[in-house]
């Protein structure tokens, strides 16, 4: 190491080195003999001292443990051996006994905020987040008004998943710094997450009035009104963003949402003509949005007339476009079996599947090949989904829906049960919280005779899926084999009460 480095690191080392005067100044010439030896003693202990923070200085860490160690065993409650011991250790990335010195240092001089500092910043290292909230929490007790101190406790807080704490001390920290743009925006993540939209809303607005970068805060600004379900508000937000950049699909998205979530109609009708007419928008982003509409419409009614309306405009303005209209078909058959227009969904998809060319676009063939699967199910029609099921895992072999409603049907069936039940066992490894793989599975163990694993799964499936029908049924039938009578009537009332809903 030469000379200009050496002395870098010996300044960077100035707090160990500063334990040599003190050792210096401590001794006092004496004529007696055993004044002598302590003379002789001390001079020992100072040049331990010194080279074992010459040690530490170059990166020899092993050597400045075994001179710390020589140390302590001269001065064991020495707090500034234990921390320079314990940062020789950190050299060595051996945490367990760093913090063994550190904790230490801290227990012998309490007050002291390097070794404090040091302790936080190994059990934050450890993953020991609540001493390291414990010792953050004292340094900003030693450093009052220090929004370092604050910064520090408030990343602890969030390591150790308290949002509310951390909330309050970015805010403590606003008090004392007003200005301070990074805690404002970490302020506003908390509210965020903490779903306390209106307060989010307030601190969006005093960032905009400061901030450069506007676009990105206001777009947040409208996710945030629509979250508050002040869906004029959001809408305006978002049309805003849009003039500046009319090509963020993502921000029409958001503006389409809003007022359908609104119920304005007619706005909704004048922004989709705008949204279709923008040049800047691609054919395939207009597909995008319908698709996002159509999958919205099977969880809320209210998103199936715009969905329609999105089909009809698109085919009246690409009638020409060969890959658009068996797009636009498959979309149309999804739309039609979400409102319950199975019959007239089947006959559609049908006629998409079984169309020239069809087999050549494979991501939109094993779409409309599930949804028909689907409609082939409701109808009961179980060995045509049977067929389909098996074409699909043909060409996606790595399908884990279509895993699992094979099996379901074969369970139904009762044939090929070994296949099912790895075919059920594929699928809930994959995912291991669904509710209704579980149920598959439980169904196929139950058809299979293992009555005691199927009662296991399926009540596994039952608190996963509280709301589903199907799965205390066949919880009801695995009671009745155990024996289990009482249990089996409560699951069969159980199961009639949720078909009744």
């Amino acid at each position: 190491m030469n000379l200009p480095c050496l002395m870098r690191n010996l300044i960077d080392k100035l707090p160990f080195l500063c334990l040599v005067f003190l050792f210096a100044c401590s001794s006092r010439p004496s004529l007696s003999r055993k004044a002598t030896d302590r003379d002789l003693l001390s001079e020992t202990t100072k040049r331990e001292l010194v080279a074992a923070t010459l040690q530490s200085a170059k990166g020899d860490y092993n050597e400045a443990v075994d001179h710390y160690r020589k140390l302590l065993t001269a001065q064991p409650s020495n707090a500034a051996l234990h921390y320079a011991l314990s940062k020789a250790f950190i050299g060595l990335g051996v945490l367990d006994s760093a913090r063994l010195y550190s904790e230490k240092s801290v227990t012998l001089n309490p007050g002291n905020k390097y070794y404090l500092r040091l302790l936080a910043g190994i059990t934050h290292q450890m993953h020991d987040y609540s001493r390291a909230v414990e010792l953050s929490r004292k340094l900003v007790a030693l450093e009052p008004g220090s929004t370092e101190a604050l910064a520090a406790l408030a990343i602890e807080y969030l390591a150790a998943d308290q949002p509310e704490k951390a909330l309050a001390t970015f805010q403590d920290i606003l008090k004392l710094d007003p200005k301070n743009e990074t805690t404002l925006a970490q302020v506003l993540l908390m509210q965020i997450k903490l779903t306390r939209y209106q307060d989010a809303v307030g601190t969006l607005s005093t960032l905009l009035e400061r901030s450069d970068g506007k676009e990105k805060l206001r777009l947040t600004l409208g996710e945030l009104y629509r979250q508050t379900k002040q869906y004029d508000l959001a809408a305006r937000t978002f049309r805003e963003v849009l003039r500046s950049d009319p090509h963020v699909l993502p921000v029409w998205l958001a503006l389409l949402d809003a007022e359908v979530q609104s119920g304005n109609h007619s706005a909704f009708l004048e922004d989709l003509d705008l949204f279709y007419n923008t040049g800047q928008v691609t054919l395939e982003e207009k597909i995008e949005l319908a698709q996002f509409f159509v999958a919205r419409s099977s969880r809320e009614s209210s998103f199936v007339e715009p969905a329609s309306l999105m089909i009809r405009e698109i085919k009246r303005r690409y009638s020409g476009k060969t890959r658009m209209t068996f797009t636009l078909q498959v979309m149309e058959g999804e739309l039609l079996f979400h409102t319950g227009k199975v019959n007239q969904a089947l006959l559609l998809l049908e006629k998409t599947v079984h169309s020239k060319n069809a087999q050549k676009q494979k991501e939109l063939y094993v779409e409309a090949c599930s949804i028909l699967a689907l409609c082939y199910d409701k109808l009961g029609y179980s060995h045509k989904s049977l067929h389909l099921y098996e074409t699909i895992l043909h060409l996606e072999p790595g399908n884990i829906l279509m895993m699992n409603n094979l099996a379901y049907i074969l369970a139904g069936q009762n044939k090929d049960l070994l296949r099912a039940k790895k075919l059920a066992m594929k699928a809930v490894a994959a995912e291991p919280v669904n509710g209704g793989y579980l149920d598959t599975l439980g169904w196929v163990l139950f058809r299979m005779g293992e009555y005691e694993k199927a009662r296991e799964i399926l009540e596994k499936a039952i608190e996963l899926n509280p709301e589903e029908a199907e799965i205390p049924e066949h919880l009801s039938k695995v009671y009745e084999k155990l024996g289990k009578m009482q249990k089996a009537m409560d699951m069969s009332e159980m199961s009639r009460k949720r078909k009744e809903k």
